[in-house]
């Protein structure tokens, strides 16, 4: 065989060599644009088929539903933004890729998804980034209505500091959260002279037990918690602290708000503590319960008021939204009458974190009303008449931090 055909035999080869790869990548680039799209199209056509969800424990919501279409919602966007948020809310399997997105990133070592830390110890602590302009007007709507009912009803604020504030050494070692102390300063500086204030910050900080005064899982503080802040308070005002023997109800298998926000299967769940007093008797008026949640079922109609003859509801003890046990969530007038130590009228101005402070206030006074300014909205009474109209000697604001931080419903106030 010639030299030329020996060269030709080798070049034929070479370059059947160097095709080869070639079509390896184009078959493997195939299969995978095959494969994503049938992902895609495997999804989107059980998004299809698949009912629609009305409501997400996970993230414990009402889930936006199909909207209808005019000329006139499509015309003013408010078509577009309820479809958008509609197949958001409706994504096949959402629950289950967002976990999976979780495991991913605690892979990668990333210590920060959604707004939360992933702190030591199990811990999930919630960014905090100070907005100073809104915590400034807030304190004056405060100090505002405290000069309104001023001659009439002492007003004390116990503000409720997070646990990235108390368990801050359990934040990751590279973080951007700030100090809550900035805006708690803020607030006693910028706060009335008039309003009796109290923030446990510190004291948790340097308790033995600070540990169990948050949820693992949880925006919340636990009824440990609860109760130091509750000691303080009545410190503050010059009160004794009823001592009283507590029966206590565990909730096991709690996953809370910030687990919700990136869930993963290592997550610890929490134990949520129901404390009660055998000797007092309380009465649960749900005044006006049209707030975030239905009055519990377990309620009895007296006088065309829904009633309850407990502080807990006892439908959310076996769903995943445990901490709405407490008074059943947030609702926009309750009022409570008990057997405690003082025969006093007390309002008081909250947030979430006051309903697991109840069976502490209810021993220690007889008739206590909560007004949530989320839903006090364009009611018949002011805050400030329906104080007046009902003897109201005690005002207490009851807000954590963040709340002060973040809401923008203190208009209501008045």
């Amino acid at each position: 065989m010639s030299d030329k055909t020996n060269n030709d035999i080798k070049k034929t080869a070479a370059d059947e060599s160097e095709r080869q790869p070639e079509k390896a990548s184009f078959t493997g680039g195939v299969i995978t644009a095959v494969s994503f799209l049938a992902v895609i199209f495997g999804f989107a056509v059980a998004g299809l088929i698949s009912p629609d969800r009305a409501f997400s424990d996970m993230e414990n919501r009402t889930l936006q539903q199909k909207p209808e279409f005019s000329f006139e919602r499509l015309k003013n966007g408010d078509f577009t933004a309820d479809i958008e948020q509609y197949m958001s809310d409706q994504i096949f399997l959402k629950d289950e890729l967002v976990s999976v997105k979780t495991a991913a990133d605690r892979m990668l070592l990333k210590s920060y998804l959604n707004g939360v830390y992933f702190g030591s110890g199990g811990y999930y602590l919630q960014d905090f980034q100070p907005n100073i302009e809104l915590v400034d007007r807030n304190v004056d709507k405060l100090n505002s209505f405290a000069e309104t009912v001023k001659g009439q009803a002492e007003v004390s604020f116990l503000l409720a500091p997070n646990a990235v504030c108390v368990l801050g050494d359990k934040l990751p070692a590279f973080n951007k959260s700030r100090p809550q102390e900035e805006v708690i300063s803020e607030i006693e500086s910028r706060l009335s002279k008039d309003i009796n204030f109290v923030c446990p910050a510190e004291d948790m900080k340097q308790s033995p037990d600070k540990d169990s005064f948050y949820y693992r899982t949880d925006h919340h503080w636990t009824a440990d918690g609860a109760y130091f802040a509750f000691e303080k308070l009545m410190e503050s005002m010059g009160e004794s602290v009823p001592q009283v023997n507590w029966q206590t109800e565990e909730l096991k298998d709690f996953y809370g708000t910030l687990y919700s926000k990136a869930p993963q299967g290592t997550a610890k769940p929490d134990t949520i503590e129901l404390r009660t007093a055998d000797d007092n008797e309380i009465t649960v008026k749900y005044v006006t319960p049209n707030g975030d949640h239905k009055a519990p079922a377990e309620c009895t109609e007296q006088e065309g008021v829904l009633t309850n003859s407990t502080l807990f509801a006892e439908e959310p003890k076996t769903t995943k939204d445990k901490y709405a046990t407490f008074m059943g969530g947030n609702f926009t007038l309750i009022e409570c009458d008990t057997q405690g130590e003082n025969d006093e009228n007390v309002l008081v101005i909250k947030d979430s974190y006051a309903n697991s402070m109840m069976p502490y206030l209810c021993q220690k006074y007889k008739h206590i009303s909560m007004i949530d300014l989320r839903y006090y909205h364009m009611e018949p009474k002011t805050v400030s008449q329906y104080v007046q109209e009902n003897n109201i000697t005690k005002v207490i604001y009851l807000y954590n931090v963040d709340f002060i931080n973040t809401d923008n419903n203190f208009a209501w106030l008045d």
